[in-house]
């Protein structure tokens, strides 16, 4: 039995980068415009989110922008319309912030971690080599302390693989950051649905088993690659990615659903 009973796809914004930031060493002459993408999943425990998106206000603010931003070479800036804004998604849904129960962070670059201020009353979950390594002052520029160092927050840190609930399970996918995480989710009528996050951008990062350009560890983003496949195959999974152009237009968007 599964607590999961629907799936909702956040298109939360876009990503303006070089190709090579998706596949390594792979299309440097080309920007690509990626999707920005959280989940959210009504269960019988509550409302889980994973992921947040990007925080819109750090964009609309100039100093904020040119801090975080420009001035560290994160340039064009991501874009996030009115239509993305993640609050204004939830509340399509029929919900609000104060109703999510669970946060899980597949990793804490600012692209998933913009909206954590907003939900001080939930559960968060997150990788304990993530928060080790947020904690080592390693951590390059797109990682925003502003959108998780808060006062007063319910972390909770796992070690590797664990299951949150029946039909919702986390599984350690590092490589991309130290502490990368994705999900294994069941549905009642979709069946089994893997969100691997940023183990890879693209499609082509599982076909043709292509690192992605940002990564901590080529040995782990390669075998993180791999699990997610074998877990597919397994499983014969639906697989969905975080920032693949192509799929967020082939599939169900908040607020519709899988179920």
């Amino acid at each position: 039995m599964t607590s999961v009973k629907r799936l909702f796809v956040l298109l939360c914004g876009f990503e303006i980068i070089p190709k090579t930031v998706s596949t390594y060493n792979i299309g440097a002459r080309f920007i690509i415009s990626v999707p920005i993408s959280a989940y959210l999943l009504d269960t019988d425990q509550g409302w889980v989110l994973f992921d947040t998106g990007l925080d819109e206000a750090n964009l609309r603010d100039r100093d904020k922008l040119d801090a975080l931003y420009l001035s560290t070479g994160w340039d064009p800036q991501p874009v996030v319309k009115p239509h993305h804004e993640l609050e204004r998604q939830l509340n399509e849904i029929g919900i609000g912030f104060a109703d999510i129960a669970t946060v899980i962070l597949s990793h804490l670059h600012a692209d998933h971690t913009g909206h954590i201020k907003h939900m001080p009353h939930a559960k968060f979950i997150v990788a304990q080599r993530e928060w080790d390594f947020v904690l080592s002052g390693k951590a390059p520029s797109y990682f925003f302390p502003s959108d998780y160092a808060l006062p007063g927050l319910d972390w909770h840190l796992i070690d590797g693989d664990a299951e949150v609930m029946p039909g919702l399970n986390i599984i350690a996918t590092p490589g991309h950051s130290p502490g990368h995480q994705s999900l294994v989710i069941e549905l009642p009528n979709t069946g089994p649905c893997v969100l691997a996050a940023d183990v890879g951008d693209l499609m082509i990062n599982f076909t043709d088993e292509i690192l992605p350009g940002g990564m901590t560890d080529q040995t782990e983003a390669l075998a993180s690659i791999r699990r997610i496949n074998a877990v597919v195959a397994e499983k014969q999974a639906m697989l969905f990615l975080t920032h693949d152009p192509e799929l967020i237009q082939q599939i169900k968007l908040a607020p519709d659903y899988y179920d």
